[in-house]
């Protein structure tokens, strides 16, 4: 415990506990893939998260507008906690194939809209994991692993240390009623030959990974336990809920559309137009915190006999003019979490609004438009403006504790935990 005690005071002075830079895993290659799902088994809204030793497999599943039958296979890649690459041989973290072709497919029916619906589960009999860690999935057309069609990232966890963590509001008056601080202790106990300076706690809000954040150092030890509880690392600006679109029936408008001209083989859905809710008091209700339900009101195989539509989004910016000094993204699952040019809004000068068309498949979607500085594209997004900050808001984060043992190459992940931020109300 001495020991433990005097590495934990050198890495306090040495300053080591920052955000660290992310990669991104989740990428589309492919404009003719839609509705990219990576989940548990019957849990669209829970996060990649597999068990290394049993636990429900993760469901993946995605829609090809190509027209045929495609044959998409997909690997996997053991990545380091920051989701670059490591040099490791496919054989020493898979069991098992690590080229599998999706065998599971069908085509629409009763759509206007034809697709083809692939999924397939992991792990399963062909491919199974062999180490925890982070995984990137990708599916790429037939044998040629180069031509990639999508990534998505998963993580694998091996239950060694016990996680627990809560929301709290921050102690500094300028942010308690703007953000949520996220306090963790981690129990290493079972931990074989643990040490203290290659641990890494990462904590991930509502599946945004490009704003995760990052602690290699604890800062109280007490035993066994490592404590997580700074006032100025672990801070999270906290949103407001979602907005949302119903997009289950393409014959009777929700209360977020204006339009729907069906006029068309695709139906061009137009929303009303949204406007920044920053001055906007605080409503809590039930959001879907950036996820989406494929589901409808009008057949029972949501998989292959839901439609898909133009959805038109707009979006009224201060005195109908451009941010210059910003661009505006669609963030959620919609845009794949990814913010690019495919989820950038665009200026119309003559109507003074921002817009934007999207290809979606009927369901429940939420969303919420986010702002990323021109100068500065590698910063954090930002919806101060565009959404509002409220301590009330309920976001759901995922916290994880990666290690690197001695003598490896990989950052295991060994203890995990969802929490919500209204779990404690």
């Amino acid at each position: 415990m001495q020991r433990l005690l005097l590495i934990f005071t050198i890495f306090l002075k040495l300053g080591v506990s920052i955000v660290n830079a992310q990669a991104l895993p989740n990428q589309l290659f492919n404009r003719q893939i839609h509705t990219i799902m990576v989940h548990p088994l019957g849990n669209p809204q829970e996060p990649p998260v597999v068990l290394l030793n049993g636990g429900p497999p993760l469901q993946i599943s995605f829609d090809d507008f190509s027209g045929n039958f495609e044959d998409y296979q997909y690997s996997l890649e053991l990545v380091d906690s920051a989701w670059n690459p490591i040099e490791m041989n496919p054989f020493d973290y898979i069991s098992g194939f690590n080229q599998n072709k999706i065998n599971q497919y069908a085509a629409s029916s009763m759509v206007a809209n034809s697709y083809i619906h692939y999924e397939f589960s992991f792990p399963n009999s062909n491919c199974k994991p062999r180490l925890s860690g982070n995984y990137i999935l990708k599916v790429f057309k037939g044998t040629d692993t180069g031509t990639l069609v999508f990534t998505r990232g998963i993580y694998v966890v091996e239950s060694l240390a016990g996680v627990a963590a809560s929301v709290e509001a921050p102690f500094d008056g300028d942010l308690a009623k703007t953000h949520q601080r996220i306090k963790a202790s981690v129990d290493i106990r079972d931990v074989p030959y643990f040490q203290q300076d290659r641990i890494r706690l990462k904590v991930i809000q509502n599946n945004r990974y490009q704003d995760a954040k990052t602690m290699s150092v604890p800062n109280f030890i007490r035993g066994t336990i490592l404590e997580y509880n700074n006032e100025n690392d672990l801070i999270f600006p906290a949103g407001k809920e979602y907005r949302w679109l119903d997009l289950q029936s393409l014959r009777l408008k929700s209360d977020r559309i204006a339009t729907i001209d069906s006029k068309q083989n695709t139906s061009i859905v137009y929303l009303k137009t949204d406007i920044s809710r920053s001055n906007l008091l605080y409503d809590y209700y039930k959001d879907l915190n950036g996820c989406i339900l494929i589901t409808n009101t009008e057949s029972l195989q949501s998989e292959t006999q839901n439609d898909y539509a133009q959805v038109v989004f707009s979006y009224l910016p201060p005195d109908r003019k451009a941010l210059l000094d910003k661009h505006l993204y669609l963030s959620g699952a919609l845009t794949n979490n990814i913010l690019d040019n495919a989820a950038e809004m665009l200026f119309d000068a003559q109507k003074g609004l921002y817009t934007k068309t999207l290809l979606l498949k009927q369901g429940y979607y939420s969303y919420q438009y986010v702002l990323v500085d021109r100068m500065e594209p590698n910063s954090l997004a930002d919806y101060t403006d565009t959404e509002g900050n409220h301590w009330e808001t309920e976001n759901r984060y995922i916290i994880l504790v990666y290690y690197r043992a001695p003598g490896t190459r990989n950052d295991q992940i060994i203890g995990f935990t969802n929490i919500n931020s209204r779990q404690n109300w």
